[in-house]
């Protein structure tokens, strides 16, 4: 597993994101795939994934909706992730 710190920074930068509605069903879907990965596999491909879908690589179209901040369960699921990798960072201070 990278550094727990990587990935911990990587979640907070999400916490910021500002996506249009139909764009967070998307990011659920990836966070589902880096918590599938956490335990034993390279979680790489799976940040990757979810730095592809960041704002810098969004195309905004006249007409599409308003861009919002992450709706309350991808917040609460990222703030969990955060939370489960704590300990792993505190390890990896030691």
């Amino acid at each position: 597993m990278p550094d727990p710190r990587t990935i911990v920074a990587e979640l907070t930068e999400l916490l910021t994101w500002r996506l249009p509605p139909a764009s967070w069903p998307r990011v659920a879907t990836a966070l589902d795939n880096l918590v599938r990965t956490l335990p034993d596999g390279p979680v790489e491909p799976a940040l990757d994934d979810l730095t592809y879908l960041g704002p810098e690589r969004l195309r905004v179209r006249l007409g599409d909706d308003p861009s919002v901040p992450p709706p309350e369960e991808v917040r609460e699921r990222i703030n969990r992730l955060i939370r489960d990798l704590e300990p792993d960072i505190d390890r990896a201070a030691d």
